[in-house]
């Protein structure tokens, strides 16, 4: 006797969320995108954070307590990419800087940055 090919309507959810499953554990910016999307917010483990971590958001969406919460356990190199990544740093601005010095900067350079858009808009 021949399998029938069709699925149910349920095994065919079952397939795609089982793809988004997969591709979400893979991928750490997706994730985020999924769950922002749903209201929530996801925390990260070390080595996905700095690719996921948005500096603008969370200095102007949280305390600085959070925001060094979150970035303040990097290591000196994804901190530099960071401010790098979001145009907050050049090399020369970075050489010589500690890890609480990049820290500092980021902070306060994503905080100038978010103030000079929003008086950009009126």
């Amino acid at each position: 006797m021949a399998e029938d090919s069709r699925l149910d309507p349920a095994a065919y959810l079952d397939r795609l969320f089982d793809v988004i499953r997969e591709e979400a554990r893979q991928n750490p910016k997706f994730a985020d995108r999924l769950v922002k999307a749903m209201g929530g917010q996801v925390v990260f483990e070390d080595e996905a954070k700095s690719a996921v971590a948005n500096p603008y958001l969370l200095a102007g969406n949280s305390t600085k307590a959070h925001f060094y919460s979150v970035f303040a356990p990097m290591k000196t190199n994804e901190l530099k990419k960071i401010l790098r990544d979001h145009n907050l740093a050049t090399p020369l601005d970075l050489r010589g800087k500690s890890a609480s010095q990049l820290l500092d900067m980021l902070y306060e350079r994503a905080r100038l940055k978010i103030t000079e858009r929003k008086s950009s808009y009126f």
